[in-house]
């Protein structure tokens, strides 16, 4: 027999235990990350460096992301927590956004404050929420701007207000300001649309073109910028998901599928897959149709792009907004909650051990390598670009110069913060590929004339040589890991850059 779950406590309460929630949450994981001491990722040093110069666009994404982070470091300084802070902050922001999305949807129900609750609380705890926490990347902002486009969405077709459809249009706009994904939020209402049988009704709504207008509005500058900048982002976008390249692959699919239940959690998504099959009742209620749709279509959009050409597993995640209040509405209503805590109580200690995986391996005596440990990728900068920086200091007419993307960011924000050489690198191109931002905007070809330290994690000796009038090698920078394994950087003093060898 099953038992309903109805709580006889008070909305404020659960006001109350949403926020505790909340700050328990966050104040654990910012705790874990710097236990753990995990330096900035290079795509977030290289966003911290577009923010030093605000613009409409940036070579792989729109903006959003590089004026959060300039927002970040101007309250709390250019520190690793400064760039992160936007997350920190926006994750449960969108845990609340969701509350209020339940408390909407289910206005009906008595249990209706428990399901938001649970809605906002099944997110907030998602291995993918929980590992996005620590990082600062463009899913932040798009997940916050789709969860509110969601809420504004439900009060438009609810009210049909002036001021709900402006929103909506507000926030698809700064949400495709965030990530171009934003677009399969369109998708997903039309989806809605046509299974609720309202899409006409929707296309006769000149609110709704006034709502798409604004949307355009916002996103237009972004538009000029591309256009003034051989339409740099577009181009990325559409390489990386390799759409021109048709594979049909299988393994790709089943790939992209894995990764799901390590971002939903084991549980979660098995109950989500289960509630996909079934004909009733999500497909028979208004407010569970909604939720569906907003669920399934991306999903399944992305999983024919993975069986197609390519789509990476995080690309899916804000698929889980509606989908955490979807599956916690439909089992608390059927009585279920048991399974519902089963898989928050899952995710929290699959949230454990990434946190503190360090800690963990340790105590059961594995060695960490750079196979064995996930975070190898974001330690030992700082130590490589406190090497740097002395150099720069002993040369302050020189300016920081090299060939690869990720190790010029982490210099640019670790030796660029403090030293003014550092701040605007310049990037060996020979190619002319376009293939990052520094390739955009600071091709040494364009500004070839002066001194420059050229570093480089490759260890080629007769490049500097060739591609500058004068080149003397300085130092060799390594900055040991793990056993077997070391963090390299060669250094070259060189003066006025003469381009590719012929």
């Amino acid at each position: 027999m099953k038992t309903l779950f109805v709580s006889p406590i008070s909305t404020r309460q659960y006001w109350l235990l949403l926020f505790l929630g909340l700050g328990l949450l966050t104040a654990w994981r910012l705790w874990a990350r710097q236990h753990a001491g995990v330096e900035l990722f290079y795509d977030e040093a290289y966003y911290w460096g577009w923010s030093r110069e605000l613009d409409w666009g940036y070579y792989s994404k729109p903006p959003m992301v590089a004026w959060l982070i300039r927002l970040g470091t101007a309250l709390f300084g250019d520190t690793e927590f400064g760039v992160r802070a936007p997350a920190a902050l926006i994750y449960p922001a969108i845990s609340v956004v969701l509350f209020l999305l339940g408390r909407r949807l289910f206005a009906a129900a008595p249990q209706r404050d428990a399901i938001a609750l649970a809605g906002a609380l099944t997110f907030a705890t998602l291995p993918v929420t929980g590992f996005a926490t620590w990082f600062m990347t463009t899913d932040a902002p798009l997940l916050l701007c789709w969860s509110l486009a969601l809420l504004f969405y439900l009060r438009a077709l609810e009210g049909d207000a002036w001021r709900d459809w402006l929103l909506l249009g507000a926030a698809l706009g700064l949400g495709m300001m965030s990530k171009y994904s934003m677009a399969f939020f369109v998708a997903s209402m039309a989806a809605h649309l046509l299974l609720g049988g309202r899409l006409l009704a929707v296309l006769r709504n000149p609110k709704a073109y006034v709502a798409a207008g604004l949307a355009f509005a916002i996103l237009a500058p972004n538009l000029w910028w591309n256009a003034s900048h051989q339409f740099a982002s577009l181009k990325h976008t559409a390489e990386i998901s390799q759409v021109e390249r048709a594979s049909y692959d299988v393994g790709n699919l089943l790939t992209f599928v894995g990764a799901q239940f390590g971002l939903f959690g084991p549980i979660l998504l098995g109950g989500l897959i289960l509630l996909a099959l079934r004909r009733r009742p999500v497909w028979q209620e208004p407010a569970l149709t909604l939720l569906a749709c907003f669920s399934f279509t991306p999903l399944l959009l992305f999983c024919g792009l993975a069986f197609t050409s390519r789509a990476f597993a995080n690309w899916a995640a804000f698929s889980y907004v509606a989908a955490a209040l979807l599956i916690a509405a439909l089992w608390l209503r059927d009585g279920r909650w048991r399974w519902l805590a089963a898989g928050i109580a899952v995710n929290l200690v699959i949230g454990v051990a990434l946190h503190h995986y360090q800690d963990i391996a340790r105590l059961a005596g594995v060695e960490l390598t750079r196979k064995t440990d996930p975070y190898h990728r974001v330690k030992g900068w700082h130590a490589l670009a406190e090497a740097v920086a002395v150099e720069l200091a002993a040369h302050p007419r020189a300016r920081l110069a090299g060939e690869q993307r990720d190790l010029l960011a982490e210099l640019q924000f670790y030796v660029g913060r403090d030293q003014a050489n550092a701040r605007q690198p310049l990037i060996h191109n020979p190619g002319g590929r376009i293939a990052n931002h520094y390739a955009l905007t600071a091709d040494l070809r364009n500004r070839p004339d002066g001194e420059f330290l050229f570093v480089s994690s490759r260890d080629h000796p007769d490049l500097a040589p060739k591609v500058f009038r004068e080149a003397t090698r300085l130092a060799t920078v390594r900055v040991p890991m793990y056993r077997g394994h070391e963090r390299v950087a060669y250094l070259w003093l060189a003066r006025d850059y003469q381009g590719a060898p012929r």
